[in-house]
């Protein structure tokens, strides 16, 4: 007499009692892990997009001092750090940019804890010098970049990291 082997889903009680958990077979959640490794896809490239629209757009932003103040110390050192912050952004946005980088003796892209500490040069020296709220406001576009990018990135990361974590943890029963 040959036995057949059933599979049956479990099935957990819980305190409605009206809901019933459904065990995925292998088909099913690979569907169920494409589908969030697709949606993660799309959301990294909006995210990207995002950035890449942020970036360009920031980059002389220092240069652009508003005209009540005096001028700011070493104007022109301040504009090339900005100008070197955001390029930095864009490498750590697009890590294949760097493989491309000519400059291969450069340590690039640098940390984040190295830009936030860059970035916070400007605003640091604005608030030594008594410069008024705006002009330090002002100031601190560049370390709220770099902060804006860190954010996004982290997530993204996270997100990637949670779908591997999903995969590990995916149900497979093999056949008799």
């Amino acid at each position: 007499m040959t036995s057949l082997r059933h599979r049956v889903g479990f099935t957990a009680s819980d305190d409605d009692g009206d809901a019933q958990n459904h065990v995925l077979d292998d088909v099913e959640q690979e569907e169920v892990i494409e589908d969030l490794r697709q949606r993660n896809d799309e959301t990294t490239a909006r995210a990207t997009l995002v950035l890449d629209v942020v970036l360009p757009s920031l980059r002389a932003l220092p240069s652009f001092i508003p005209t009540l103040e005096p001028d700011p110390p070493c104007p022109i050192l301040f504009t090339l750090l900005a100008l070197g912050l955001h390029s930095n952004l864009t490498l750590l946005v697009h890590p294949t940019l760097a493989l491309h980088s000519t400059l291969k003796a450069l340590p690039l892209p640098i940390s984040f804890s190295l830009t936030y500490a860059l970035a916070a040069v400007w605003p640091t020296l604005s608030l030594f010098l008594a410069r008024s709220w705006q002009v330090t406001a002002f100031s601190a576009a560049s370390f709220l970049v770099v902060a804006l990018t860190h954010s996004v990135l982290r997530t993204l990361q996270e997100g990637d990291q949670a779908l591997a974590e999903l995969e590990t943890l995916r149900y497979r029963a093999p056949g008799p």
